[in-house]
């Protein structure tokens, strides 16, 4: 779910600017020259609502129940919004890297202030939570990410961070291990 261009601000600081296009979409451009459009299609491949996309996404989600969702990686918080508003879940922790970007996204008001938003690498992060969801959306193609740094992600929550059949879910590595 997208949010409503009217209520993201602007903003250009050190890793990233926010800015409209000439038809007054927001989008927001990083350092490394990535950018997010403030749009629908974003979540709703990530989360299986695309049934024109990849089968992968549609298929992992299906007869998948969650509730209890982190999310790695922020960005506009599309997901965690459509997490919260569309699929109704009760709990959504996200883990940023950049505080300049939770700070952004605090003081521009556009995201629900029910999802928690805490400063860290996922790699680093550490709690004692349990999640039914776990989605690492910190990387924009399948080659960022090494097989040794998925390997890392599993060994660190599954058994310790994921429910009984919970999912450490890597999009862009079309990842779904299901924590038995």
């Amino acid at each position: 779910m997208k949010f409503l261009d009217s209520n993201i601000q602007d903003y250009i600081g050190d890793d990233f600017e926010v800015y409209k296009d000439s038809e007054g979409i927001s989008y927001i451009k990083f350092d490394n020259e990535n950018w997010i459009r403030n749009e629908d299609e974003y979540a709703k491949v990530f989360l299986g609502k695309c049934s024109v996309c990849s089968p992968f996404f549609e298929d992992s989600f299906t007869d998948f129940v969650y509730n209890k969702v982190l999310v790695a990686g922020l960005g506009f918080g599309l997901i965690p919004n459509e997490l919260h508003k569309v699929n109704e879940c009760s709990n959504i922790d996200v883990v940023e890297i950049s505080q300049e970007l939770i700070d952004y996204n605090n003081s521009s008001g556009h995201l629900n202030s029910d999802i928690n938003l805490v400063q860290g690498d996922i790699f680093e992060y550490i709690t004692d939570e349990k999640y039914d969801l776990i989605i690492i959306d910190t990387i924009w193609d399948e080659d960022e990410m090494s097989e040794e740094q998925v390997n890392i992600l599993t060994t660190k929550f599954l058994n310790t961070n994921l429910n009984n059949n919970g999912v450490l879910y890597i999009p862009m590595k079309n990842k779904w291990i299901i924590n038995k």
